[in-house]
């Protein structure tokens, strides 16, 4: 694990997440944690090849996935597929603790055969963009336990990180062959608007310390800006211009952890008029103002 790139999404060229991994040489990221409202982590679209699991132990949190809400309640496990934008976030006033796993296929395709009928046929299925495993289904506690054990006894040992990914996986199979529930309509319009946002985060991601109008978002997706806008709304529940703000706010978060620039450099940096503009706009997702939460950063590292 990169411990500088700890709690951030860092993208590749394409916009897809670059997964800071336990350990480099192997393609698994597992880790017990918790959302609350307010916290830095929260509410991020993002994507990436990996499949998630994600399993909720301990009161209550929600997700969304390509702009579908998911209440999730303790017992609830959910599986996120490959390439599909999600993120989660807290139902206030509860602290949401779960365990994530994020984990890439390739972990269960030593055999073609395996990777050509037991893989490959789910993680490029545009009607599987994720299963909820609820509380009470016949095979939720079974999914859970695999979770809760990937999270608390298996980290570190690739051997048991793998077992438990194929027993995983056969419990995903076995749902995914009783259930077709998904409308191709439904599947289209949800693929295109994917690819449409997509390119608009990726716009930003490369755009934000400079200004952003709605018309160079719009045009950056190939779409109206009405459009832009519906789609910004769906999948994001923030308008364009507050999904920038919220961008630079966390680009502000990710800086005042270096501990060695002014707010002033900082505000330039992410593309904020004045540095009281941007205390301003922080404080409005994270409800601290940065110099707060740099004394956060510096007293939990003391």
């Amino acid at each position: 694990m990169i411990n500088e790139n700890r709690g951030l999404i860092v993208t590749r060229e394409d916009g897809s997440e670059m997964v800071n991994y336990n350990d480099a040489a192997f393609p698994s990221y597992i880790h017990d944690g918790y959302v609350y409202s307010g916290c830095t982590w929260a509410r991020i679209p993002h994507f990436h090849k990996d499949i998630e699991l994600l399993s909720v132990h301990e009161s209550c949190m929600g997700y969304s996935i390509n702009g579908n809400n998911i209440f999730l309640e303790k017992g609830d496990t959910i599986f996120v597929n490959s390439d599909q934008l999600h993120y989660s976030y807290a139902v206030e006033p509860h602290e949401g603790r779960y365990v994530i796993a994020v984990m890439h296929p390739s972990l269960l395709c030593a055999n073609y055969a395996v990777e050509a009928k037991s893989v490959m046929p789910v993680i490029s299925n545009k009607k599987i963009p994720y299963i909820h495993f609820r509380k009470g289904d016949r095979d939720a506690a079974d999914m859970q336990e695999l979770v809760l054990y990937l999270g608390r006894q298996a980290i570190g040992n690739e051997f048991l990180i793998t077992k438990t990914f194929f027993e995983i996986w056969d419990i995903l199979l076995n749902r995914i062959n009783e259930s077709g529930r998904f409308s191709q309509d439904d599947i289209a319009n949800q693929s295109l608007h994917n690819d449409v946002l997509k390119a608009m985060m990726s716009y930003v991601d490369k755009n934000y310390m400079n200004p952003i109008s709605l018309a160079q978002i719009a045009s950056a997706g190939g779409i109206s800006r009405s459009l832009c806008n519906s789609i910004f709304n769906k999948y994001t529940q923030m308008t364009p211009v507050e999904y920038i703000m919220h961008f630079r706010a966390r680009k502000v978060a990710d800086l005042l952890q270096s501990g060695s620039l002014s707010m002033s450099e900082i505000a330039e940096m992410t593309g904020f008029s004045s540095a009281s503009y941007m205390a301003e706009t922080f404080k409005k997702f994270y409800r601290f103002s940065p110099r707060e939460y740099k004394k956060t950063i510096i007293n939990d590292q003391s």
